[in-house]
């Protein structure tokens, strides 16, 4: 991992790079106190992720960034701004990736960085960077969702408080309500109270549902090509369901938002490729539609990445951990064994057999078959196929 860091201050940065030396010995830490040197750096060596101060003493930093944009598309660029360059600074659409607020302490972006590396391989890596980099607008982490952290952040914050930021957002109102009326979690009376939605679909399947509904809206232009929104929104709803109701057979119901949350939020890489500016993708979507290829494979030919490794990718970029993104990058072809509930196993399963049947189109994978691990274990297997089918006729 080979890490820039561009700031003005230079105690700053030597503090930042002891702290990085102690819990991470691997990373190569190079200092800029200016922006001069910082593109000096860029074009020679090749690097993994940019933090740079807003303001440094020769030029912006919105500059900067620019210039990691064009040299290196496959660097995460992060921002450090003071309070009052906070708000033209998240304006900066397409460039930066995450923007901090200082003052802040080193081990807080020791953290951002931990929860970008995502991927084993680091060639992988480097491509779904440089392809998500290099688009011509990377969505941002919705207002809305970081407004709601903020609150749930606070200890006094109750339910009240977060039921009135809910109902400013007429969009992501209709969802909750939507979701606290489904087969999810459905009562004898129906839902017309938000507080009562809220308190029902619980914190963590209200932050995954205001990332969904951010995405989609940010893309009101352009508008994603040939892809049905409200399909995409039933499929993955659906499968959060299967997925959650898979964890919860296993016994493990300390995974179950987890599990609710990664389900809503696994095919959200489609959404940004739809928005290829070369008008790529509905040809994409057309021939999966009309042969027996799977989307992914049709996205690998096209951009050398696919869907779930753009989606895994661009909620790493948010802040999301590494599980919840691992899931969502291995929801095509999930890994062998290992220890702990296999997640990406339950994902892929629920994606395959319980995404909306024949509704679902392409968005299903079950058109294109099971992935060898998930049969592995045939007992689990045959619980699981049971589940969901089990669910499917209640519904």
């Amino acid at each position: 991992m080979r890490i820039l860091l561009a700031d003005g201050d230079a105690e700053l940065l030597q503090r930042i790079r002891r702290a990085f030396w102690k819990s991470h010995r691997t990373w190569e830490v190079i200092l800029a106190e200016t922006g001069t040197e910082a593109l000096e750096v860029l074009g020679r060596d090749q690097v993994d992720i940019v933090i740079v101060a807003m303001r440094l003493p020769d030029m912006g930093g919105v500059e900067v960034i620019h210039q990691v944009r064009e040299l290196q598309p496959g660097a995460v660029r992060i921002a450090l701004a003071d309070p009052a360059e906070a708000e033209w600074a998240e304006k900066v659409e397409g460039d930066l990736h995450r923007l901090f607020i200082k003052p802040l302490e080193p081990e807080f972006l020791i953290g951002v960085v931990e929860s970008l590396d995502i991927e084993d391989d680091p060639t992988t890596v480097r491509a779904v960077r440089a392809f998500v980099g290099g688009l011509g607008r990377i969505p941002s982490l919705p207002s809305l969702y970081s407004e709601l952290v903020a609150l749930l952040q606070r200890e006094d914050a109750g339910m009240g408080e977060v039921a009135r930021l809910i109902r400013r957002d007429l969009g992501v109102s209709s969802q909750v309500l939507k979701l606290a009326n489904s087969v999810h979690c459905a009562t004898d009376r129906p839902v017309a109270e938000i507080g009562q939605a809220l308190a029902m679909l619980g914190v963590d399947t209200l932050r995954s549902l205001v990332l969904f509904r951010g995405l989609i809206s940010s893309f009101e232009s352009p508008r994603p090509q040939g892809l049905d929104l409200e399909q995409l929104w039933l499929h993955s709803f659906q499968v959060a369901t299967g997925v959650r109701k898979l964890v919860v057979l296993e016994g493990e119901t300390q995974l179950a938002d987890l599990a609710f949350s990664v389900g809503l939020l696994h095919d959200i890489g489609l959404v940004v490729l739809a928005t290829d500016p070369a008008q790529r993708y509905r040809a994409i979507l057309e021939q999966a539609q009309a042969s027996r290829t799977p989307l992914a494979v049709l996205e690998h030919d096209t951009y050398g990445v696919d869907h779930a490794q753009v989606g895994a990718h661009l909620l790493s970029l948010w802040g999301l951990p590494p599980a919840f993104c691992r899931p969502v990058r291995e929801h095509h072809a999930p890994p062998a064994g290992g220890e702990g509930f296999p997640l990406s196993a339950a994902l892929h399963l629920a994606d395959a057999r319980h995404g909306g049947g024949r509704t679902a189109g392409i968005f299903a994978d079950g058109r294109w078959g099971l992935h060898p691990h998930v049969l592995n274990d045939a007992d689990r297997f045959a619980r699981w196929k049971a589940c969901l089918a089990e669910d499917a006729l209640s519904a």
